[in-house]
């Protein structure tokens, strides 16, 4: 079995997603619209598996504030390593995402649409016992599509002495593919499966607003997340040709608990930290963290 990427790759998206809840935005303390209205940032995250192989992503985007809302572009690479048998399967994307939403009079929205592709990495079966044949490269597709779609909703909550509470849902789908190596020696080519994956989370959020005019705070945050397609297990389905080669999708539901920052550097430069560590994944705990710098102009 290996856990669906697809799943992996959209919480990537969402991680760089706009913090349109950042209640120094719900506050006023921003700098004026009018004076920077661009932001472009910078960033880069990792996730370690419990047990599991690792992955990282890069990511760099351009925002325009629109009023109280933002429109963004953002290209990001992730790279992953999935777990199939004895067969270690690294994989790049690179996924351009295009976003918009913003923060309502403290009703807070974003939406998402993706795109990239899948560059299947070279085949490793020496995973067993540190022992193997090496690498080679696929005798099938070299990479796939990959598709994403979503959004967020919901509404910051002044609680007085700069605390501001936050709950959101969140939901979104993705469709990707996961490359499914022949056994060795088969002379069978390797062949693909289709791994569309919905999700879903309901969070909530507590930061506080500090420092001069509130222009940094920390928050701590805790939510529960379902996916369609938390493992995908390869299966071969009869047919009147023949068997042929399909996944079937285990659904899965775990809690996640995350801390966050943001730093005002200077009037046009921003720090901005979070991490994360999930609770019951069936493919394994996750713990993950990043950083962004954002300049504004």
């Amino acid at each position: 079995m290996a856990p669906s990427p697809a799943a992996a790759q959209d919480a990537g998206t969402q991680a760089n997603a706009d913090a349109s809840a950042d209640p120094t935005s719900a506050s006023g303390a921003y700098l004026s619209a009018a004076a920077l209205q661009w932001d472009l940032s910078a960033s880069a995250g990792i996730s370690v598996r419990d047990d599991g192989p690792d992955g990282s992503w890069q990511s760099l985007s351009l925002s325009r504030r629109i009023g109280r809302g933002y429109a963004r572009a953002t290209l990001m690479r992730y790279h992953g390593t999935l777990l199939q048998a004895d067969v270690a399967l690294p994989s790049d994307y690179v996924v351009g995402t295009l976003g918009a939403g913003g923060n309502f009079d403290n009703w807070v929205v974003d939406g998402w649409v993706s795109y990239g592709r899948q560059h299947y990495g070279r085949i490793s079966t020496a995973t067993t016992g540190g022992s193997g044949g090496g690498s080679r490269s696929s005798t099938g597709a070299k990479g796939s599509d990959y598709y994403a779609i979503g959004g967020d909703f919901g509404r910051v909550l002044p609680l007085g002495d700069a605390f501001y509470l936050t709950p959101t849902i969140a939901g979104s789908f993705a469709k990707g593919r996961l490359l499914r190596p022949a056994p060795t020696g088969s002379g069978l080519i390797d062949l693909e499966t289709d791994e569309p994956t919905w999700t879903a989370s309901a969070a909530v959020r507590i930061d506080r607003a500090f420092g001069p005019a509130g222009t940094h705070y920390a928050g701590l945050s805790l939510s529960r997340n379902w996916t369609s397609n938390g493992v995908s297990a390869l299966r071969l389905r009869p047919g009147t040709g023949g068997p042929s080669l399909d996944s079937r999708h285990y659904a899965d539901g775990w809690s996640e608990l995350g801390a966050n920052a943001s730093m005002a550097l200077g009037a046009r430069l921003h720090l901005d930290l979070f991490a994360t560590r999930s609770i019951g994944m069936e493919a394994g705990n996750v713990s993950a963290a990043g950083a962004a710098l954002r300049a504004s102009f």
